[in-house]
């Protein structure tokens, strides 16, 4: 990015300070709008029973705050939803429509056990570039689909690929390969890449991946499809159990980003034995300023689980690792720009927000937080993900 200026946004809404974060963030021509449901300022939530309402008052927050780090809806490239209900997406999906007819970012929906309340029934994240609505390349498949909810295949913006969420829905409407998560990641990986192909970028040019599954107890095949799709290639990682997608026969979804060029200039990271490059990612991926980094467990580097049955262990487990991940790109834990935390569902949250180490009281990344169905291993309750912008930590302004 050629410019590290950083505006950090607060709503006014409780959590935010309380927890450390940022409603919206700006960082060099980067506008990043946290994880946001319909909450008002004094902590109700907006729209009760109804998502297209919710989404009416989550999208009315993010205009408010993103245009106040000087960013602009009509330039978003990337939205993320997250349902308590998947029954939710079709009405969910023309809702935000609306709001991106003109511009069709890459988008991603998954149903997750919980949100903060019960009475939350969606939450949205939302990335966006300056300039994007004018100089964006937007990518379709041609599927339907991508007009009826307003969303492109892939989004360039200069050197940066944005994909969509993808799963392994052929253009007829029917999910290949029915209960086989190996046969459904490889047509989904085959989708990304070729994406990326359209959007002018190669294989090695990938640098971050998110995997949602339906079914963990095929985790190994997925891990299996992945090394066969991206070879020698490792992109940073995050796989997480949900317990629905748009239709029942959905057993995956990957979203994934590119930076053209990074296949020459990039630097892959590990931990120390490398235990990492087996299962097909890195922990670190920097290219330039920007560091990705994996999603972080407190599996130690024997595959054993360290701090089980405590929540509270595990998270702070989680932020070190990710504070040495970032050490090995030249990065620090203030140059967080996004965190994301997934918590299992049924896992006691054994510390209170505002108690504990502050990890990011100086610096207050954008942020989100729900419940998941599971991980990787039963005995893990939490698993984090960040990027970073070196020297994004240098002079924050605070709005």
């Amino acid at each position: 990015m050629a410019s590290h200026r950083r505006v950090n946004v607060d709503s006014g809404r409780p959590l935010e300070p309380l927890a450390n974060y940022s409603r919206a963030l700006r960082v060099g021509d980067m506008v990043l709008q946290s994880g946001t449901t319909a909450i008002d300022t004094a902590g109700n939530v907006i729209g009760e029973g109804d998502v297209a309402k919710q989404v009416d008052a989550i999208m009315d927050i993010a205009q408010g705050t993103m245009a106040q780090a000087g960013g602009r809806l009509d330039d978003v490239v990337r939205t993320r939803v997250y349902l308590t209900d998947i029954a939710l997406a079709d009405q969910a999906g023309r809702a935000l429509a609306k709001y991106f007819r003109d511009v069709r970012p890459v988008g991603t929906v998954v149903q997750v056990n919980r949100l903060a309340r019960p009475t939350q029934l969606i939450e949205i994240e939302l990335d966006a570039v300056d300039g994007a609505k004018e100089t964006a390349q937007r990518i379709s498949s041609g599927r339907p689909s991508e007009e009826t909810y307003a969303y492109s295949r892939a989004v360039r913006v200069g050197e940066r690929v944005f994909i969509a969420g993808s799963t392994a829905l052929g253009d007829q409407g029917v999910v290949s390969h029915p209960g086989d998560l190996y046969g459904q990641s490889r047509d989904t990986y085959e989708l990304i890449l070729e994406a990326l192909d359209q959007a002018g970028g190669a294989p090695g040019d990938l640098v971050y991946t998110k995997t949602f599954v339906t079914d963990l107890a095929q985790a190994t095949e997925h891990r299996r499809a992945r090394l066969a799709a991206l070879g020698e290639i490792r992109p940073t990682a995050t796989l997480l159990g949900i317990p629905a997608l748009f239709t029942p026969e959905m057993l995956v979804e990957i979203e994934a980003e590119a930076i053209i060029g990074a296949a020459g200039n990039r630097q892959d990271f590990y931990s120390g034995d490398e235990n990492e490059k087996p299962r097909g990612y890195a922990r670190a991926v920097a290219v330039g300023d920007v560091v990705h980094v994996s999603g972080c467990t407190s599996m130690d580097e024997n595959g054993v689980v360290q701090a089980p049955g405590d929540w509270a262990g595990q998270y702070d487990i989680c932020h070190e690792k990710i504070t040495a991940a970032l050490a090995q790109a030249g990065a620090s834990l203030d140059d967080v720009v996004r965190r994301r935390s997934f918590t299992v569902a049924g896992a006691e949250q054994n510390r209170p927000h505002g108690e504990g180490p502050a990890w990011f009281k100086d610096s207050r990344p954008v942020s989100m937080g729900c419940r998941i169905s599971g991980l990787a291993l039963p005995e893990m309750l939490v698993e984090i993900d960040a990027w970073a912008v070196k020297g994004a930590h240098k002079d924050i302004e605070w709005l």
